[in-house]
């Protein structure tokens, strides 16, 4: 009987440890660094892929805020289409910090604190969130690049034009260039 009682009892702590041990979102830091070039962008990337955003996310409280608001940490699920760099699962959950209420899209907020990602089909640089399964973008918007017709685009004044108007297949040759 005893030992049917410490068996029970380590099967409910096999179940219930990674419940307890979930990290807390709210308190997670995402890296606000930009970095210096396209090389750099591809270095410091632990997963290069192409994927799949949706629309929908979840909001955890900081406990921060600025004058303009209260910063907020969001997640996303992404779904991997394509990976060019990293050894990525098809499915990753996305961690962005935002300042609510949502400031005007010309406000310099949006710069750092960029909130969750529009749903579309993205090229994205990424970086492991520190204590957690999470992942970040590498350099805020220097690691979002939309793909519109079948081409990136590198967003105006933060991405880089080396990645700007490449195929899937460009992708992966510019890639390789970068050494």
């Amino acid at each position: 009987m005893r030992y049917r009682l410490l068996i029970l009892t380590i099967l409910l702590c096999a179940v219930m440890l990674p419940v307890f041990a979930e990290t807390n979102i709210g308190r997670l830091h995402v890296p606000i660094t930009s970095v210096q070039n396209a090389k750099e962008l591809v270095r410091q990337s632990d997963y290069i892929v192409i994927g799949w955003i949706d629309s929908a996310h979840k909001a955890y409280p900081t406990g921060r805020s600025i004058p303009q608001g209260k910063i907020v940490n969001y997640t996303q699920t992404l779904h991997v289409k394509k990976v060019f760099k990293g050894a990525s699962p098809r499915l990753l959950t996305l961690l962005s910090t935002g300042v609510e209420p949502l400031p005007e899209t010309s406000s310099p907020l949006n710069l750092t604190y960029p909130g969750p990602l529009g749903e579309g089909n993205y090229l994205l640089f990424l970086r492991k969130v520190k204590g957690s399964s999470l992942h970040s973008l590498t350099g805020l918007w220097q690691g979002v690049y939309p793909i519109y017709q079948g081409k990136t685009i590198a967003l105006q004044g933060v991405g880089f034009a080396d990645f700007h108007q490449l195929s899937w297949a460009e992708i992966e040759q510019k890639l390789k260039s970068l050494p």
